[in-house]
């Protein structure tokens, strides 16, 4: 196995990606704290750069300590992180807001992976958890409807698509008004 320095020179270009990998494979591997050294060791040397902030914040967010994770996540968004490294720090950061009680802006942070990444239903998902937590349950199940009629190819809900299309959109109407 390859040595890993947990701080000090990083000027080698092929050690900030392979440094992060390695951080990745410890964090998969359950070693948080190694992990987390790693990255803060990159951190000293790299401190605007996107990825190793969003890293950061990853690590401090699998130890379960969201609100040191939120800073390091919008550093990372701010610093330009991008692609599906963005999308998943967009994610995480509204998942931490939810976590730590800020509902109103895990929403805005969810809708904006949601706007800027269409495609990923993920983030869609995850926009229904924070509008339960912000109190907008209709707007959640509205939510996973359609994100469960977009993604399922269970013949059972197909045979009902229609009728959930509808009710995802209306899930207030009764025969009462």
């Amino acid at each position: 196995m390859a040595d890993f320095p947990t701080s000090g020179n990083f000027s080698d270009s092929d050690t900030l990606p392979n440094t992060i990998a390695e951080a990745r494979r410890l964090r998969h591997d359950d070693d948080l704290e190694g992990s987390q050294a790693l990255l803060l060791g990159l951190l000293e040397e790299f401190p605007d750069d996107p990825l190793v902030l969003f890293e950061v914040g990853g690590a401090y967010d699998v130890m379960g300590e969201v609100e040191m994770a939120i800073p390091y996540y919008r550093r990372a968004i701010d610093a330009g992180l991008a692609g599906g490294d963005r999308h998943e720090c967009l994610i995480c950061l509204g998942s931490s807001l939810r976590m730590a009680g800020e509902s109103d802006e895990a929403v805005e942070t969810l809708a904006q992976a949601v706007d800027e990444f269409p495609q990923k239903n993920s983030g869609r998902v995850f926009l229904a958890l924070a509008y339960y937590s912000n109190d907008d349950p209709y707007a959640a199940v509205s939510e996973l409807l359609g994100v469960l009629l977009s993604t399922t190819q269970d013949a059972d809900i197909l045979a009902y698509a229609d009728t959930l299309d509808y009710v995802k959109d209306n899930l207030d109407e009764t025969l009462d008004g």
